[in-house]
């Protein structure tokens, strides 16, 4: 009999319109890897909905900023694409498969179900493992498969950021924009990697998350070379401590020195979003000029650069022990 396999990247997803933008928040704010609470889910779905609506505005106003929508979908169906016709040698399939909006994963794992896809490779497009995004993803695909009492032979990709084509990509991206700036040295470029932050606790509670960003920040910097680096955090909410220094932060400080020209690089993200395009893009581009930065650029997440599908492929390859030869 024929084994059907199936791949499966994984995103946070994001709204496809603003009237969107409230029960998108309410997904994300439901997670229960993310927000845990007692007499949960029903005091989860009310803590869901209270904040959605108190948080829409705020964030009805970046995705407004992007033309009404988040691009990510787009972005990371480009990429389930491209690696489809990567993998074209193993006839197999890639289904995206987003956490909290459209193609949710019930409807994915519905849709897996029905095809007859005996094998599954979960492949998430978070290059660093935390438990409130591989993790989410991979809890939720497996609550799903239950639900629809479908047991296929999951390969879960944990973490991949020691990859060489995923490393490789973020320092030729940056490289690629030193040209831009007026003075195109790069002692005289601030570069900033930014990584999503997470709460402090978490990580005190054993979660890998800032191991892995250290570690991937490791590589990037002794690959470039360059004499000034910071890796700090974006994207906190509420008033716990998060993961610092806070980009935001660092702009304000290093613009007060005297530093005229900042490159920022996502550093956790592999598909443009709001927190690219709009936090970074925008927002905190808007507080560097104040903060006197004469050149602020934020440097375009990989999407769908060739040497991520490269790297896609072969995690797939050896998820399925069938990785080509060098």
């Amino acid at each position: 009999m024929t084994i059907r396999t199936a791949v499966v990247l994984c995103n946070l997803g994001g709204p496809d319109s603003l009237d969107a933008v409230e029960p998108f928040l309410r997904n994300l704010f439901s997670d229960p890897d993310i927000f845990k609470f007692p007499l949960a889910p029903l005091t989860q779905r009310l803590f869901a909905r209270l904040v959605a609506r108190r948080r829409r505005e705020e964030a009805g106003r970046g995705y407004a900023a992007l033309g009404g929508a988040s691009p990510i979908g787009a972005n990371t169906q480009d990429q389930a694409r491209a690696l489809e016709q990567a993998l074209a040698d193993l006839k197999l399939r890639v289904f995206v498969c987003m956490r909290y909006w459209h193609p949710l994963t019930a409807d994915v794992v519905a849709t897996l179900k029905a095809g007859g896809f005996s094998r599954v490779v979960l492949l998430p497009l978070f290059p660093q493992y935390s438990l409130t995004s591989s993790g989410s993803a991979h809890h939720e695909f497996v609550r799903q498969c239950a639900r629809h009492h479908y047991a296929p032979d999951v390969r879960f990709v944990e973490s991949w950021f020691r990859e060489e084509g995923y490393v490789q990509g973020i320092v030729s991206s940056i490289e690629a924009q030193v040209g831009r700036f007026t003075v195109p040295d790069p002692k005289e470029i601030s570069l900033l990697l930014s990584a999503h932050g997470v709460p402090r606790r978490l990580i005190d509670r054993g979660d890998p998350y800032q191991r892995h960003i250290e570690e991937t920040c490791r590589l990037v910097s002794e690959r470039l070379g360059w004499p000034r680096i910071t890796l700090c955090y974006q994207s906190r909410v509420g008033p716990l401590e998060w993961l610092k220094p806070y980009v935001d932060h660092v702009i304000v400080e290093q613009g007060h020195a005297g530093t005229k020209q900042i490159l920022v690089y996502p550093i956790a993200f592999v598909s443009d979003h709001i927190e690219t395009l709009y936090e970074l893009g925008m927002t905190y581009a808007e507080l560097a000029q104040k903060a006197g930065v004469r050149e602020y650029r934020v440097v375009p997440a990989l999407n769908d650069n060739p040497l991520l599908i490269g790297t896609l492929d072969r995690l797939v390859r050896i998820a399925l022990k069938e990785e080509r030869s060098p």
